[in-house]
């Protein structure tokens, strides 16, 4: 008697995961905790104990994005679409929320932190998320119908200024330039007209200058950078401090835990990492911390150009922007390529709230990559 074929199960199975993604996933932060803890060696030094509360507190942020970033792979990111739109609206009234209400010490002058008991929360960080699946879905809903100027440029323009203009408030004017760039990324992407596009930087360089002229501190980084003169400010000093631990480091290293410039840093365990990687590990380490980020880039388009559904191609096109661009950002920073922005490498520097919105983000790119390669089988 013949069997019945069984009928193929619907949705998506886990495993498997894209290799390449899931190795980045993990080893991307693993390195980052590394480096914090090594990093972090000035301030728990007297304190008797290998590691701070704030290391402490990285691990667990990103144990927890992992098991997330894992959750996340395991849903069909079209499930996302759905709570685009909420997701903005949360994300938008917390920027609003911490430009009026922000409980926590203001740093150069900026208002971007909520202090919730012992851990601090940037909404900027999340919003990145949100407005990355808000353009999605825009991109998606309106089809062709976004090389319509009234859809590409006000529609998707709009939407992309009502997120990117409370950051610049704060401001972070760093992060708000990868948001902007990000949204360009989107809207070239989903069909808008060039000369639409074209529209947009114009009116981000207006927001930009004027923030640089309000702001004394990001003049200063400016200057810093023009003159090339260390003494000018303290950004120049943070910025020679950042090339003298990359030439110390020389091909190999000093060895892990065994550089010095972190004691001078500013910084060390967050906007200048990079630079301590490579005073402890040469121009291997940031070559090789390199080479995983093209690997992101690569990959993330890779898996949005072989994604027929377009909620899911433009998903995968601004997290991998987001991710990529603001990593080359930070590298260009320490290496005294960009003027300083403030900008964190991504899974590597101190900051949960950053940690975490980077592995939601790899999470749901994985997703896409798993929904991607079922369809190709199918």
């Amino acid at each position: 008697m013949a069997t019945q074929a069984r009928p193929a199960a619907r949705g998506l199975r886990w495993p498997p995961q894209d290799p390449i993604l899931l190795l980045l996933t993990v080893l991307l932060p693993l390195g980052g905790a590394v480096m914090v803890a090594s990093a972090r060696i000035p301030a728990v030094l007297g304190e008797g104990a290998p590691l701070d509360a704030d290391t402490i507190q990285q691990m667990i942020f990103g144990i927890t994005g992992l098991v997330l970033a894992l959750g996340l792979s395991a849903v069909d990111y079209q499930r996302y679409e759905r709570v685009a739109l909420p997701a903005l609206g949360i994300a938008w009234l917390l920027l609003l929320g911490v430009y009026f209400f922000s409980n926590a010490p203001p740093q150069l002058a900026a208002r971007r932190w909520f202090v919730i008991g012992d851990f601090t929360l940037q909404p900027s960080e999340f919003a990145k998320l949100a407005l990355i699946l808000a353009l999605a879905k825009l991109g998606k809903h309106f089809g062709g119908r976004v090389r319509d100027w009234r859809i590409g440029l006000l529609g998707g323009g709009g939407l992309l200024a009502a997120v990117v203009l409370p950051v610049v408030a704060e401001p972070d004017l760093g992060t708000a330039v990868t948001m902007a760039a990000v949204g360009l990324a989107m809207l070239f992407v989903a069909g808008v007209r060039l000369r639409h596009l074209a529209v947009l930087p114009i009116g981000a360089l207006a927001a930009g200058a004027i923030s640089i002229a309000i702001h004394e501190y990001q003049r200063a980084r400016v200057l810093a950078f023009i003159t090339r003169d260390p003494e000018v400010t303290n950004t120049g000093y943070q910025a020679a401090q950042a090339k003298i631990a990359l030439g110390a480091g020389g091909v190999t290293g000093r060895g892990l835990g065994a550089g010095t410039q972190k004691f001078l840093l500013p910084v060390p365990d967050s906007d200048s990492i990079f630079a301590v990687i490579g005073e402890e590990f040469g121009l291997v380490g940031t070559g090789l911390v390199l080479v995983l980020f093209l690997a992101l880039f690569v990959r993330g388009i890779q898996i949005a150009g072989s994604t027929e559904d377009p909620f899911g191609r433009l998903l995968a096109v601004g997290i991998v922007t987001q991710l990529t661009f603001q990593a080359f950002v930070n590298m260009g920073v320490v290496t005294g390529l960009i003027p300083v922005t403030g900008l964190t490498l991504p899974f590597v520097s101190l900051g949960g709230s950053s940690l975490l919105a980077s592995l939601l983000m790899m999470g749901m790119l994985l997703n896409v990559a798993r929904k991607s390669a079922l369809q190709r089988r199918e």
